[in-house]
């Protein structure tokens, strides 16, 4: 079996039981775990959802069951969103848990790229709690291909786990639960052109946000 394919069943397994909930956020009420989705998001956007320009197209890297994503479509009925998760069963489940709301989609992507999209489609990229538990290398070919699917000064915001020393070692391939962790420095080389840097949020904390624009 390929480790994407290892990768796939993990989480798909794990939405698929009645502990989803906890093992994307740690709750388990229905009602909490979706109104949870508003703290979070307030952390991506700095609590400015007014950034968004009314009409933009907005793509939720690893939204399992839209918790994020709910929040956002809700607070902004004028943008579209889009959330893409690599377990058939998350997204099953967002699907009947949102189907209320119109301007929210979902679909599963492949868990190592955004090759579901075509190039320059989105206005805004963003990932929460996800790049920590995958391998280095996948997380940064989300980035890369956050920056082709963003389109020309497209914003892409992502979340890692920061640290001020450098890990020794990480976890092994398949361990989808473990944290990998990243310094500062670590985090801003996972941005290559044509994405460049504009801010780096939560230095020293278990929060690092990196936020790029395209060119």
């Amino acid at each position: 079996m390929s480790d994407q394919r290892i990768m796939k069943d993990y989480w798909n397994r794990e939405g698929s039981g009645d502990k989803a909930n906890w093992h994307i956020a740690h709750i388990d009420d229905e009602e909490e775990f979706f109104a949870s989705g508003k703290k979070d998001l307030d952390k991506v956007f700095e609590g400015d959802l007014g950034r968004l320009k009314s009409g933009s197209t907005i793509l939720d890297v690893g939204c399992g069951r839209g918790r994020l994503a709910r929040a956002l479509a809700q607070a902004r009925p004028d943008v579209r969103v889009c959330g893409i998760d690599v377990a058939p069963s998350m997204i099953q489940s967002a699907m009947k848990a949102n189907s209320h709301i119109i301007n929210l989609s979902f679909c599963v992507g492949d868990g190592v790229s955004l090759s579901a999209f075509p190039d320059q489609v989105f206005d805004y990229v963003y990932s929460y709690i996800v790049f920590q538990h995958l391998p280095r290398h996948i997380t940064a070919q989300y980035i890369a291909d956050a920056a082709r699917v963003l389109k020309r000064k497209g914003t892409l915001i992502f979340q890692v786990q920061g640290s001020e020393e450098l890990m020794p070692v990480d976890p092994p391939w398949n361990n989808f639960r473990k944290i990998r962790y990243y310094t500062e420095e670590q985090a801003k080389a996972l941005v290559a052109p044509p994405l460049s840097i504009v801010k780096v949020r939560g230095k020293g904390e278990h929060d690092l946000f990196i936020e790029a624009v395209r060119a």
